[in-house]
């Protein structure tokens, strides 16, 4: 049994040890071309392939110009995004005008007459008849009084222009800067404010030619100080000068009288030997 187990031993020395197998480092991945870094952004491709077709005049590697035109964009489709939700709406309410649009007629009258709706019948009823004819008066009125604004607003951009004009020849306007202040006015102030949009300029604006008089007003006081204290420093000046106040020694005619000789004790005593001598 000791010789079984010694031959084995000598068996197992005698096979070489396997050695181990080296990991193979890994293989730096290949970074296909298409990005600055070398990384493929297969939206960004497609997005700016998109961007160059509808916007032929931008640069797309441009970003404030990209993105002033992607603003633009974003507008727009947030307006056609509310106006879709607005007329969902109208549908949801109004849901034969849905299936009448979803049949493709545009006349409902028609759409209804298809539909099994007999108008005639309907209008026979005293009551219908009634309302149909209330909704077409409240419609006229409408529609005149809608006429009568744009009369009215038409007549009054007409005397503005005319104001306009008065106010180039008063002031001597170029016909160029008289067209850049309406059309200044028209788009950044009458339009927004139309809108219920209105900016701080145009605040500030307002709140100068509120304040002009006040600020004239102001201006006057100033200007009177300030030759209030030019007088003043005028006869300080004189004075320094001179020595004498303006207010001391003064003759008719606002002249001033010539400075006399100071006396003393022994020019008396002299003058009074003389008298007495």
């Amino acid at each position: 049994m000791a010789k079984e187990e010694e031959k084995i031993e000598q068996q197992q020395a005698t096979v070489p040890a396997a050695s181990p197998q080296a990991t193979p480092a890994a293989s730096p991945r290949a970074l296909p071309a298409g990005s600055p870094a070398g990384e493929q952004r297969p939206n960004r491709d497609r997005y700016s392939s998109m961007f160059a077709e509808d916007n032929p005049d931008i640069d797309f590697e441009d970003k404030e110009a990209r993105y002033g035109r992607m603003a633009e964009e974003r507008e727009s489709y947030r307006k056609l995004r509310d106006s879709g939700r607005k007329f969902s709406g109208i549908l949801d309410k109004h849901r034969w005008l849905g299936a009448m649009l979803a049949d493709g007629e545009t006349n409902p009258l028609v759409w209804m007459a298809n539909n099994g709706i007999d108008i005639r019948a309907a209008l026979e009823d005293e009551e219908t008849m009634k309302k149909v004819t209330e909704a077409f008066d409240n419609w006229t009125q409408r529609k005149a009084e809608g006429e009568a604004a744009e009369a009215a607003k038409d007549a009054a951009i007409a005397k503005s222009v005319e104001t306009l004009d008065a106010v180039q020849q008063e002031f001597g306007l170029s016909d160029e800067q008289k067209d850049r202040m309406f059309t200044h006015f028209w788009d950044e102030v009458f339009l927004p404010a139309f809108a219920g949009e209105v900016s701080k300029d145009t605040w500030v604006a307002l709140m100068h030619a509120m304040n002009y008089d006040q600020d004239m007003a102001n201006a006057r006081e100033e200007a009177a100080m300030q030759a209030r204290n030019e007088k003043h420093n005028n006869r300080v000046k004189n004075f320094e000068e001179s020595q004498v106040p303006p207010s001391f020694g003064q003759g008719s005619g606002g002249r001033v009288a010539p400075r006399q000789a100071k006396k003393d004790a022994h020019d008396d005593l002299t003058a009074f030997i003389r008298q007495n001598g």
